[in-house]
């Protein structure tokens, strides 16, 4: 066991999986809750999944229309938030909405209207939503983020990537998750037991935001 300070969860475990993959392939799972970090092998009937947390939170890229029942004058449609998770409103000013749900940002923006307009009514709706991406790193020919659709894997997600290249070290890519606010985990697959050895139940799915990390060979 590993007991880690402040940084980032993500980068510890990218950290400490260049560290022990070292030791080798095979597959295996490391968790850091809350600054704890653990490993152990990977258990293919238990795969870690990503905790529901409720209503849909507003993302970066994300058009939201506000609507206001009384003082039309004052609705906009179609408004974009920046990639600084901030929105820009007429008579208010610059107001911070990713991360935040619609009833959250309404209330906001109720608040803040309340200074100009007697009693606002305001409805806010998600006109678009960004694509949940995976992203798809290190030795692949064409590393970045991608569209996943249901039904979504790891060996999908490489082919997005258009493959791994010469250097890529295929027994430890890693799929970094994070399954609440405070834990995230790492699945290490050995894709030659995948392929080679017809492990198909190592293919596993992937969520949205995930990581897939393929280091490169010594």
């Amino acid at each position: 066991m590993v007991i880690i300070g402040s940084k980032s969860a993500i980068a510890i475990l990218i950290t400490l999986f260049l560290i022990f993959i070292g030791c080798g392939g095979g597959n295996r799972v490391f968790s850091n809750r809350g600054g704890e970090v653990v490993r152990g092998k990977l258990m293919l009937d238990s795969v870690p999944e990503r905790k529901p947390d409720g209503l849909y939170k507003i993302g970066h890229g994300d058009k939201i229309d506000v609507l206001f029942l009384y003082n039309e004058e004052f609705s906009r449609q179609a408004i974009g938030v920046r990639p600084d998770g901030r929105i820009s409103y007429p008579f208010i000013g610059e107001v911070s909405a990713a991360g935040r749900t619609v009833p959250e940002l309404d209330s906001i923006l109720t608040e803040k209207f309340s200074e100009i307009i007697l009693n606002p009514d305001i409805t806010i709706v998600l006109a678009e939503f960004q694509p949940q991406l995976v992203y798809v790193l290190g030795e692949v020919k064409s590393p970045g983020g991608f569209p996943i659709e249901k039904g979504g894997s790891l060996l999908k997600a490489l082919a997005l990537g258009n493959g791994l290249t010469d250097k890529a070290k295929k027994t430890g890519v890693l799929v970094i998750r994070r399954i609440a606010a405070d834990h995230v985990v790492g699945m290490q697959i050995d894709l030659k037991e995948l392929l080679d050895g017809h492990n198909y139940g190592l293919d596993i799915p992937l969520e949205p935001f995930d990581i897939v990390m393929v280091p490169k060979s010594k």
